[in-house]
């Protein structure tokens, strides 16, 4: 098992072991630090744990594979961890007597996350997004507050309890069908089967619906907007980034262990559902977003929709395009960690969901102001950061697939989530603010939030100015993933 499941392992069991002590700030304070440290060390250790030549050899178990390719979007997994904890711990819309439970529950959730992207096993993958899901039920279950709340988690409810019936039915069709659970037992199988035929047919939709209930893939991305309308914004921005970015991760890994070698030169059927999915939930997000002013739904909208363009462009297991879309992750992974949590705390502020409530109030705060830009950054392709090679390199993947269409598509697709951020940027930045609407209100800051902020900045303007070395290394390392 890789280093970062020790290390956080261990950050879960002396965390509950504290919790099981009588409550207090010592061991408050404890669980705080074991968690921040725990995503720190696990970020550093998985970029630096394997630096050398040897170190790119995938690390095998009977049901995990450490693939170096996935070590720099596994890292940025860590470190959003590490900035939405410590929005965890800083709202106000959690009581502060559950605050360490669901700190305990964020750890968890990362480590399983982080399991199901080096997952390799359709029963392991089946469990692992049956635990997440539920975990991502008790973390919203621990706001409850009333009806609003109430009404957000049983939606979660009604979707979970869908996605775990319908994931361990896939199992058990794949077991009947393909004749085994392993990963490299289905793509054999695959590789004998015509094109489009109904086992060929079945076995995608049964490996491809788990992963695509839990993480509100399109066609079920609508679930997700109307139950994060009625979550805390601190839980909020944890499922929408953590949960939603590594299942999106861990199926496109799927998609390509599984069909992406099975006719090289060509896209696969298996691998061709990924961009379909990707470009339709795409659109009707990145259009949704234009006209919403519900600020919760509008940052699920911009987020998946980030997802989504990225799923759209993976059709190709090539080095090419192994290298862009886990750069891509990478860098959606740290900027939407850092504007969900300087946004999330703008919207405390005011005490409102209401876009209009926070227009110019990141000019009010600078700070928030100066995070908020570099955070956008991404979305808006700025040169010198990580959007601009990031979508660079996500289109010269599209021209791979040799279709102008999925390439039309995805270019319009990341234009409109460019005009999306652009609106966002806007309104926090220099709309006119509504009277008195950020008139005696405070945005606190701690020196562990001002530290999360800053490691996420520099982690952003590193990976975008030294993108160049970040590509060589992900496309040697894509050589080994594509053997």
């Amino acid at each position: 098992m890789p280093i970062s499941e020790w290390i956080l392992g261990f950050c879960i069991l002396a965390q509950a072991v504290l919790l099981a002590l009588p409550h207090g700030q010592r061991a408050f304070r404890s669980a705080e630090a074991l968690a921040g440290l725990g995503f720190l060390a696990s970020a550093v250790a998985v970029v630096l744990f394997h630096f050398n030549d040897a170190g790119l050899e995938p690390l095998y178990t009977a049901l995990l594979e450490d693939q170096p390719i996935f070590r720099l979007p596994r890292a940025a997994l860590f470190l959003a961890a590490l900035a939405l904890g410590r929005n965890l711990l800083a709202t106000r819309e959690l009581p502060t007597g559950r605050k360490q439970e669901s700190l305990l529950l964020l750890t968890v959730l990362v480590f399983l996350c982080d399991l199901l992207i080096l997952s390799r096993h359709a029963l392991l993958s089946a469990v692992l997004l049956a635990s997440i899901s539920w975990l991502g039920i008790f973390l919203s279950g621990l706001a409850f507050r009333g009806r609003v709340e109430g009404e957000a988690v049983l939606k979660s409810w009604l979707q979970v309890s869908l996605a775990v019936a319908l994931g361990f039915g896939s199992v058990l069709t794949l077991a009947l069908v393909a004749g085994g659970l392993h990963y490299d037992v289905i793509a054999a199988q695959m590789k004998t089967l015509p094109l489009y035929s109904p086992e060929a047919l079945l076995n995608i939709v049964a490996l491809c619906l788990p992963f695509f209930l839990a993480g509100g893939i399109f066609p079920f991305h609508f679930i997700n907007l109307d139950r994060d309308q009625g979550l805390p914004w601190a839980v909020q921005v944890i499922l929408n980034i953590i949960v939603q970015g590594a299942v999106t991760l861990a199926a496109w890994k799927m998609g390509v262990e599984v069909f992406g070698s099975a006719r090289p030169g060509q896209v696969a059927e298996g691998m061709r559902v990924l961009p379909l999915a990707g470009l339709a939930g795409g659109f009707w997000l990145a259009i949704f977003a234009f006209s919403q002013e519900n600020s919760k739904r509008l940052f699920s909208a911009i987020v998946g929709a980030q997802w989504f363009a990225i799923l759209a462009a993976g059709a190709m297991p090539t080095k090419l395009g192994v290298s862009a879309i886990t750069y891509a992750f990478s860098s959606v992974f740290l900027w939407t960690a850092l504007l969900g949590f300087v946004w999330s705390r703008l919207q405390e502020s005011v005490g409102s969901e209401r876009m209009e409530s926070v227009h110019g109030a990141a000019r009010s705060f600078r700070l928030a102001g100066l995070m908020l830009l570099v955070a956008l950054t991404g979305p808006l392709y700025a040169p010198g950061f990580t959007g601009f090679p990031a979508v660079f390199h996500l289109l010269a993947s599209m021209i791979e697939q040799r279709s102008l269409v999925f390439l039309a598509a995805e270019g319009i697709l990341l234009a409109v989530l460019c005009l999306s951020a652009l609106r966002i940027g806007t309104d926090l930045l220099f709309r006119p603010a509504p009277q008195g609407a950020v008139a005696g209100t405070s945005l606190p800051y701690g020196v562990l939030d001002l530290a999360a902020m800053f490691l996420l900045g520099v982690s952003i303007l590193v990976l975008g100015v030294f993108w160049h070395h970040a590509f060589a290394a992900l496309n040697e390392a894509a050589g080994y993933f594509l053997v």
